[in-house]
């Protein structure tokens, strides 16, 4: 069978120096972006009924089957939007088993696992976003050059 060959422009990146955990991406594609965009406005405001207390672990306190619920709810939601993210199952390589509502960071500065991960990923692609759009702006210029005069 024949092979259709082009640069995608992919990139390869372990998850925590383990070479076991690798998503790939284009960091600059902006479709990939505007989707971790919409993720982190869907999730920065995110905060656990006040009922429901969580263990660092990310497992709830007290009233299990309640918390349970929501826990595997809230879980549920993030691996459809971080899979939505990347258009593949990339939410188990990222989370490596773990709840996304563990509790990380050291003392004074703890975040839930699933802040941590989209401000990594904000990280990455901040320098990623600059240079393609002054890339874009300036192929864009190249054929519209004329008309902007």
């Amino acid at each position: 069978m024949k092979s259709l060959k082009f640069n995608e422009g992919l990139e390869s990146f372990m998850i925590n120096d383990d070479p076991a955990r690798v998503i790939y991406f284009n960091p600059a594609d902006p479709e990939i972006i505007n989707r971790l965009l919409k993720m982190q406005k869907d999730f920065q405001d995110y905060k656990p009924e006040e009922d429901i207390e969580l263990n660092p672990d990310g497992s709830p306190k007290g009233e299990i089957e309640k918390g349970a619920a929501y826990i595997a709810e809230f879980s549920k939601a993030m691996r459809k939007a971080i899979n939505d993210v990347f258009n593949a199952d990339m939410f188990d390589t990222i989370f490596n088993g773990q709840s996304p509502l563990c509790i990380v960071g050291s003392r004074g500065k703890e975040k839930y696992l699933f802040e941590e991960v989209i401000d990594a990923l904000m990280g990455l692609m901040g320098p990623a976003i600059e240079a393609y759009n002054r890339k874009s702006e300036k192929k864009m210029n190249k054929y519209l050059g004329d008309i902007k005069r």
